[in-house]
């Protein structure tokens, strides 16, 4: 053979090598799934394995995918491919229990027409061809579930849906939840925020009057969300379910922005509550809770936009509002143990636990050892950071924010039923527990608030930034729902941040940040001198003294605002150099560095063969 066909029957074997691999690859072994990702983000969840076990009768997942239209949108190509192989997992796992289809519906087809009666949402494009990009689950009864469209900013919950559809399909019933809130939420009241949506896609909602009279009968949980004043009668309907063994998940807030969102009319509503506690009850359980206290901490608060004397926008960290991070939580709760993103709260209240409660407690979360405690009417009156920082004083020990209680209660009764009360029999009281209860109580109201864990960004729409409703759900999941969905709503997402490059970005800002600060202050004292002496006049050379001490003084400080100024817009240069300087440093890593690397490399093989040959 000649030599000449060496090169080009290599390059044909090797391409038929690659082919071959690939087929093999997918085909004979496409059940065997390695997961290398740090995060496990194709591994299935204990509690999404635990829920495919249960299946009774079979389960088909009809993923309608756009496939070829798709494939002009690389996001979206690119999420498909994971939602995809999550799929497969998920079919692997089962055993069989699971069939799935992949459909691609064509434009006017029949496959179209049953996506759209099914429900799912199409994503519009620019030529007005819709890409179907959702799931449709369904057993051998006809019990359906869907998932009317994968969006990429949900991906952390990617797995929970999936899990959700096949809970949903298995159960006989929807758990049915009760509700009691002086907060304008309810599908009646005003527009759902996203937590009464959530709720609402899990649970069947018996929304209670501000007087109500009695409880709803079978339900698997209470919800009490800020209830505002209750009574007495109400207070002991609560009593005796809690007495009865009953689930109860308690939201409580010194300080409920939510109540005193303005209405159409531009007021508060005139029943608004801004505090919340539930009567005697808390002090029965062994809990106290003050309702006239909030908490703040420096050590975690959120940035604020500060507006300073000069008209500039500074970042600022406002104690009233923090976020608390996994370190913060419980890490032996299922509730709270896989939660990353932190938990964005504002202006809560806290709960001491007394020696005698007769629950057992696990404090499910806390602030730093840097938590403080403030008058509720001090926090109301919207302070700065300054004024917050000025009289703070930090806690003994860490703030406790939420708790579990699991236990025989004990009633806030001991004498009966209200005496004022007909509507109960003395005979029917219950002076302890008749069965273990459960208790959740949390520390806030507004953490629900969808301004507390979603930012709205013009080009990427609502990005959910906290683990606010992750952790709200998974709480009412432990109480009334399917205790498999646990820890499902926070899998981490295949976005990997490049920690290292935003930590130097925000190395650069708190320099910048700082510097600013201080060059503003400078400009602003000195501006108030010069103010001061212009009202007087004794910077007018008209008005001014023999001595000319004011005259000079009054250049002076112009003088010197003016260098201020101008080191603070060198400073703002400075810092776009820097960023611009660390922009291109990663370009050169990322986009330039490995080519040459690999170049590197081949023409070091080069030379070393060659210098073989040459020996040889």
């Amino acid at each position: 053979m000649k030599r000449s066909w060496y090169l080009p029957l290599m390059l044909v074997s090797a391409l038929l090598i690659f082919l071959a691999g690939n087929h093999l690859s997918s085909h004979v072994f496409r059940s065997l799934r390695i997961d290398l990702t740090e995060d496990g983000l194709y591994q299935l969840s204990p509690g999404s394995l635990e829920v495919i076990n249960r299946i009774n009768e079979p389960v088909v997942w009809e993923f309608y995918h756009s496939r070829s239209l798709a494939a002009q949108y690389p996001a979206i190509r690119s999420y498909a491919s994971r939602v995809r192989e999550f799929l497969r997992a998920y079919e692997e796992a089962s055993g069989g229990a699971i069939r799935l289809r992949e459909i691609d519906p064509e434009p006017f087809s029949v496959d179209e027409d049953a996506a759209l009666a099914a429900g799912l949402i199409p994503i519009p494009t620019e030529t007005g061809e819709p890409i179907y990009f959702g799931l449709v689950a369904s057993n051998a009864v006809d019990e359906t579930a869907i998932i009317e469209q994968f969006y990429q900013e949900n991906e952390s919950r990617l797995e929970f849906e999936l899990t959700q559809t096949i809970a949903e399909i298995e159960r006989p019933r929807a758990p049915r939840l009760g509700v009691i809130t002086s907060l304008a939420i309810s599908p009646d009241s005003g527009a759902p925020n996203r937590f009464i949506q959530e709720l609402m896609g899990s649970y069947a909602l018996d929304w209670l009057e501000r007087d109500f009279e009695a409880l709803p009968e079978n339900i698997d949980a209470l919800l009490i969300l800020h209830p505002g004043d209750l009574s007495d009668a109400q207070l002991y309907l609560i009593d005796q379910y809690v007495l009865g063994g009953g689930n109860l998940i308690a939201m409580l807030d010194p300080l409920a922005h939510m109540a005193l969102r303005p209405g159409p009319d531009g007021l508060p509503p005139l029943d608004a509550d801004r505090g919340s506690d539930l009567g005697g009850l808390t002090a029965a359980w062994g809990v106290v809770w003050d309702r006239e206290t909030a908490v703040m901490d420096r050590s975690l608060g959120l940035q604020v936009q500060i507006t300073g004397s000069d008209g500039r926008l500074t970042s600022r960290a406002y104690p009233l509002w923090f976020s608390i991070g996994p370190e913060h939580l419980s890490d032996a709760d299922g509730a709270t143990s896989d939660l990353a993103r932190g938990v964005n709260f504002g202006s809560p209240g806290l709960f001491a636990i007394l020696p005698e409660t007769p629950f057992d407690v696990t404090p499910l979360m806390r602030t730093s050892p840097d938590g403080a405690r403030i008058d509720a009417d001090l926090a109301a009156a919207s302070p700065g950071p300054d004024e917050l920082l000025a009289g703070y004083y930090p806690a003994p020990q860490p703030l406790i924010l939420g708790a579990r209680l699991n236990g025989m209660a004990l009633t806030a009764f001991p004498e009966g039923p209200p005496a004022e009360e007909a509507l109960f029999n003395p005979a029917d009281h219950l002076s302890t527990g008749a069965a273990p209860a459960r208790i959740i109580l949390i520390a806030d109201a507004d953490w629900l608030d969808d301004s507390y864990y979603v930012n709205r960004d013009p080009a990427f729409g609502e990005l959910v930034v906290a683990d606010n409703l992750a952790l709200a759900m998974n709480l009412i999941d432990s109480a009334a729902g399917d205790e498999a969905l646990i820890g499902l709503r926070s899998r981490a997402p295949s976005y990997r941040p490049m920690e290292r490059v935003d930590q130097l970005r925000a190395d650069a800002e708190a320099r910048y940040f700082a510097l600013q600060a201080e060059l503003e202050a400078e400009i602003a004292t000195n501006q108030a001198r010069l103010d001061e002496l212009e009202s007087s006049g004794a910077a007018s050379a008209l008005y001014a003294d023999g001595s000319g001490s004011a005259l000079d003084e009054a250049r002076a400080l112009r003088e010197q605002i003016l260098e201020a100024r101008a080191r603070l817009r060198e400073v703002e240069r400075e810092f776009r150099r820097d960023i611009d300087a660390l922009d291109a440093w990663l370009q050169f890593w990322t986009i330039f560095m490995p080519p040459f690397l690999v170049i590197l490399i081949a023409m070091a093989g080069v030379f070393v063969r060659r210098r073989r040959e040459g020996r040889s």
